[in-house]
């Protein structure tokens, strides 16, 4: 059986080189690509090869989450697992990621002991579907993130991150029209109040879809 080909987007520069080492040791892993940065990891040369991605949750102030960069990656490979890493509690990943989505998602949480042996498991199994995502304990009402498409998630994430739409469209291979829609109907769940005729729609967006997103990271303990 050939190794896994595995993205690893970590945003930590120590702990992503330690990890690369790990994972390059092992027979079973095939590392095509380690990067702290999300619209590297977008590459749609490596993203297609990809069987399996591991990423950070959190990537930084000025780039998408790791669960958007998720689906973003979906969206250029349908088949590929993602595994978010995370020291934090993970429910936002059941909460986010779309149900019809969540097959081939899975949480590891960040820890000094996690075993190499126990990680290349966990990304063989995840790349071949297997779903391994902390389910909130008490169910809650939708928010409007889960509402949205992957797509309108991960376009949403890209244009919070300050990518134009030009750019989004090249990166997730859709038209620009395709991505004036999606970020339409994104706007209208993250603001429904609001004139769409307003010059203010992306503004107003993606102060809310960051709004959103903090109150994700503050549930999971950061």
């Amino acid at each position: 059986m050939r190794p896994t080909r595995v993205i690893y987007v970590e945003n930590d520069p120590a702990l992503r080189g330690i990890m690369s080492s790990l994972l390059d040791e092992s027979p079973d892993i095939d590392l095509i690509l380690a990067t702290g940065i999300a619209h590297e990891a977008l590459d749609q040369r490596f993203v297609e090869r990809a069987d399996v991605a591991l990423i950070d949750l959190a990537l930084g102030t000025a780039q998408m989450n790791g669960i958007d960069l998720g689906l973003a990656m979906r969206e250029l490979n349908d088949n590929i697992g993602v595994v978010i890493h995370s020291q934090y509690r993970l429910d936002t990943v059941a909460r986010s990621v779309p149900p019809a989505a969540l097959i081939g998602w899975s949480t590891l949480p960040k820890s000094g002991s996690l075993d190499i042996d126990e990680l290349v498991r966990i990304l063989r199994e995840t790349a071949k579907g297997v779903t391994r995502v902390h389910m909130p304990s008490q169910p809650e009402s939708p928010s409007p993130l889960e509402k949205m498409t992957t797509r309108q998630r991960a376009v949403m994430g890209m244009a919070a991150a300050g990518v134009k739409a030009p750019g989004i469209a090249q990166r997730l291979s859709i038209s620009h029209d395709a991505v004036r829609q999606d970020l339409s109907a994104a706007y209208r769940l993250l603001i429904p109040e609001a004139d769409p005729e307003s010059d203010e729609m992306r503004t107003l967006a993606v102060l809310a879809y960051l709004d959103l997103i903090r109150q994700d990271d503050s549930v999971d303990g950061r």
